[in-house]
């Protein structure tokens, strides 16, 4: 079956081979890298996805997962080939009995959240899925599925159902249906006693590829060493809000036989049955229409995006037999320059958006949740909504970080030492600046890194009669410092609009423009 993407939604769909370029330079400092380097530097790249709250899903599938068969628009199940759950609608619930097509769709975690181990706990002492974000709600992973499909593939681990074993099979219109059953990976007969009465979930053919870079965007994007939000309780173990820290975990870790569980090498976590049919499945069952349109709306949701839809065959520079082969991310390098010390204004302009004409005034559409991103001085500053940030606020005096928002720095060629934020009034008495390392005094930073990563803490909201009041922290100006700096020094002027094009990460583009989607005068617009 052609799985080229038949919608009503307009999504711009760049036509990607392998090692060309996707989006500006989204890739560039993977360029040149090797196999476990090269992962880890993908890594930096993906991760801290800014993902939509669990509950948001059920309407993302709307702009993610569109599909047109017969004149009708449904949501596109990987699972099932009959179901025809309608887009628009709120698409949960069961209906009666355990028929496939009919019972409901259904938000399924393709890597099992059982699978994972979350490392808080919250009032009750019991850990909770929850707890384990942004892996939770990360919608790379958490699919659309026909409900008994999901449910018959439960936590059961991907792998192949030996001949006349299956205890359960789709409906027709697959060439190879989806199946539940005794396992047949041979590699598997090593470790389990008696393979053939271990459940397993054997997905249909046509999807394979999708699944099995789904598991190797999961396992890169989930590396060790990410902006994690921790939980802060009172003495009786009440929960009082959330502070940010950078982790040396991921979000819990990998429980699985197809991961290697007595591995220490975030590079290689995936046990070596799991791996080989993983590889085979991707090569197999070739990048699609339909997956390259799913990534740009995941980057349009969540602002990152799966380099291995982006890159075919980029897993075998990371496990396969190119990894002594350097990457080339498919655009120009040029040579990085050296940061130095700044005066940064954080407003709208400085960012190249107006969000003034919207509905509600200078807040970014909650569905836009791509990165802002600014060069100054050799630091890149990069403006995000963060894991489950519902709001994104610049206008022309300030910046405003609430619940989740991040704000990161990164510089090149050397480290920050000292950044010295102005924050204005009319700020929440309980929020204040955190930030991933190092230390706040006063709202001044100060330690040795060459990313930090700001946010304001965690505070509930409360209600005003019918409205909810979101607390927010101001950020008029920031004084960045640097360990070795030039000696020059410069303010960041307010920006004029004019005619200047921009891409979705604020680059300012010369020349003809290639299909993709630009900003100009605070306004997108597409090229076809």
């Amino acid at each position: 079956m052609n799985k080229t993407l038949l919608s009503t939604i307009i999504v711009t769909c760049l036509s990607i081979s392998a090692m060309a370029q996707p989006t500006a330079t989204y890739y560039r400092n993977a360029h040149g890298k090797t196999g476990a380097e090269l992962k880890s530097a993908l890594f930096q790249i993906i991760k801290n996805p800014s993902v939509i709250h669990y509950d948001s899903l059920w309407y993302a599938y709307n702009i993610s997962d569109p599909r047109n068969i017969d004149g009708q628009d449904i949501i596109w199940d990987m699972y099932s080939n009959i179901s025809r759950y309608p887009l628009y609608t709120y698409p949960h619930g069961t209906g009666a009995g355990n028929t496939e097509g009919v019972k409901g769709i259904q938000r399924e975690h393709s890597m099992p959240k059982k699978w994972f181990n979350p490392t808080d706990a919250p009032a009750s002492g019991s850990k909770t899925y929850q707890d384990v974000r942004p892996m939770y709600s990360d919608i790379v992973h958490v699919i659309p599925t026909d409900a008994v499909c999901n449910n018959n593939r439960s936590d059961l681990c991907y792998a192949e159902v030996a001949e006349g074993q299956a205890d359960w099979e789709s409906e027709g219109g697959f060439s190879k249906k989806s199946k539940q059953g005794g396992c047949s990976t041979p590699e598997w007969a090593e470790q389990v006693a008696n393979p053939t009465k271990t459940r397993v979930f054997e997905p249909n053919d046509e999807y394979k590829g999708d699944l099995a870079r789904i598991y190797f965007y999961m396992a890169t994007c989930y590396e060790p060493g990410y902006f994690s939000w921790v939980p802060v309780r009172d003495a009786d173990k009440k929960k009082t809000g959330e502070i940010g820290l950078l982790s040396e975990n991921h979000c819990g870790t990998w429980t699985s036989d197809m991961f290697d569980l007595g591995s220490e090498d975030a590079a290689e976590p995936f046990a070596p049955w799991a791996i080989d049919m993983l590889m085979k499945w991707a090569k197999n069952d070739p990048v699609s229409d339909k997956e390259r349109a799913r990534n740009e709306v995941i980057w349009q949701l969540q602002g990152n995006r799966n380099p291995f839809v982006d890159y075919e065959g980029l897993e075998d520079y990371i496990w396969g037999d190119k990894q002594e082969v350097p990457f080339d991310y498919g655009g120009e390098m040029t040579e990085e320059p050296t940061s130095d010390n700044c005066d940064v204004v954080l407003n709208n302009a400085t960012f190249g958006v107006d969000w003034s004409g919207t509905d509600t005034e200078n807040f970014r559409d909650f569905w836009e949740r791509t990165p802002l991103s600014i060069e100054q001085n050799g630091v890149t500053i990069t403006f995000n909504y963060g894991m489950e940030g519902k709001c994104l606020y610049a206008d022309e005096n300030e910046i405003r970080l609430y619940n989740y928002n991040t704000l990161t720095l990164n510089a090149h060629n050397n480290e920050l030492v000292k950044v010295e934020f102005t924050i204005p009034g009319n700020n929440h008495d309980k929020k204040y600046l955190v930030s991933s390392v190092g230390e706040i005094d006063n709202n001044v930073w100060t330690g040795n890194a060459t990313e930090v990563i700001f946010a304001s803490n965690y505070v509930s909201s409360t209600k005003s009669g019918q409205v909810t009041i979101n607390y927010y922290l101001e950020l008029s100006n920031m004084s960045i410092t640097v360990a070795n700096p030039t000696g020059i020094e410069q303010m960041a002027a307010e920006r004029v609009y004019d005619d200047r094009t921009y891409t979705l990460t604020g680059i300012v583009v010369e020349g003809p423009l290639q299909p993709g989607i630009y900003i100009r005068n605070g306004r997108k617009f597409v090229v076809k």
